[in-house]
Formats: C-alpha cells, structure tokens, sequence
C-alpha cells in the first residue's frame, strides 16, 4: 500500500503489525518463541514496519515509522537521514542474528529512535550481558537498545549472536557515532537493510550471514 508524505510523494509502507511473516514464513513464530523464553512482557505499541521496495527497502520500528515518511526510500538511504534524523543502518546479509534481536525486539516495544549517551553506558553495562547470559552455542551476547544509549541497560532484550556479528555491530555503531557526527544526547533511527536476510531462528552456532564483510 502507499502512504503520501507531507509533500505529496507516494511512500510505499508495509504494516505489519503481529510480526514480520511476510519477510519470513517462520519468523512470527520465532517471535513468539522468544517472548517465551525471556523477554520481560509484550508492551503496547510494538511492531515493525517495511518501507519502499527492492533494493530500498528497509524495516523500522512502527513507533519510528513516522520518522521516515517525510523522505523517499531511496533518499534515506542513500542520505542515511531523513528530515535532519540520522540513521544507523544494519545490513541483514552482514548481521542476520544482529537484526533478528534488534527487529523482535521492536515486537515488543523497544524503541527504533535511541539518544547516544556516553555516560549511561558504564551503568547500563553493569546490568547486561552479564556472565550469566547462556551462551549455548559458543557466540557472544548482544543486547537492544544498545548499552552506549539512554535507552539502553536494564530491560534490554538480550540475545545470543556470532561473534563476528557482534564485532561487526560494535564497529557499525562506532563509525556512525564518529563519520557520522552523533555525538551525546544527539537522537538517531536504527535502520534494517536486507530485512528478507534476517534471521529466521535462534542463533545455533553457524554464522550464516550472506556477506562477512562489515564494510
């Protein structure tokens, strides 16, 4: 379906509001899966959202989903930013278990606009990912909102994720943080790319992304 944006231009946009079956035939019950195994409660609001198509498509938060309709697929992501609100892009091929946490994680509220903040991460750290999180699979525990946020710390959804993945993340979000000018109490859009690319299931020690680059 379409959505016209203030300006008049057609924004094609995809609710998906129970899960993302669409993007792949198991993933909703692998949503639910999770909620079972952890995941404090479904809070109201939650859901994503699939934005363009082809090759400029890409999945947000729907609680961020109004973020992105002022601007044409296409000029968000090759801007990564729309209407002065950066983005930080997670491509699927590269980060299949990365996305899934971050995309399930939106199933259940967790925002898709985070506000860097170097002075919460200490805390925030003390509080996930501890050495307790079961690493059945020998990979290593990523969290969303991410710790380096405001948002982040207790509550947050942690799953586990290759390490390479995780080394890829941690990279992502430091460039951005640094290129890409997002300094502290500064707002960003987490951005999926690729989002057909995300994991179906939980991380069982294969690392099947498409592209190990992190480039």
């Amino acid at each position: 379906m379409g959505t016209k944006s203030k300006g008049g231009v057609l924004l094609p946009v995809i609710v998906l509001a129970v899960g993302v079956a669409i993007v792949a035939p198991d993933f909703a019950s692998d949503i639910a899966s999770d909620i079972g195994d952890g995941v404090a409660g479904v809070f109201e609001g939650g859901g994503v959202e699939l934005v363009g198509d082809g090759e400029a498509q890409f999945m947000v938060a729907a609680s961020a989903s109004s973020q992105v309709r002022r601007c044409t697929p296409e000029q968000s992501l090759s801007q990564e930013a729309c209407d002065k609100l950066k983005f930080v892009i997670f491509d699927a091929r590269r980060m299949p278990f990365i996305t899934r946490n971050i995309s399930t994680a939106w199933q259940v509220g967790k925002p898709g606009v985070l506000t860097k903040d170097s002075a919460a991460e200490p805390g925030n750290r003390k509080v996930v990912c501890l050495r307790s999180f079961p690493r059945n699979y020998g990979g290593q525990c990523d969290e969303f909102p991410f710790a380096s946020t405001r948002e982040g710390g207790a509550g947050a959804q942690e799953m586990e994720v290759p390490p390479r993945e995780n080394a890829c993340q941690g990279g992502t979000l430091s460039a951005k943080y640094g290129a890409g000018g997002i300094r502290d109490g500064d707002s960003f859009l987490v951005v999926i790319t690729h989002p057909g690319d995300i994991a179906q299931g939980p991380y069982a020690g294969v690392d099947i992304g498409k592209d190990v680059s992190c480039g």
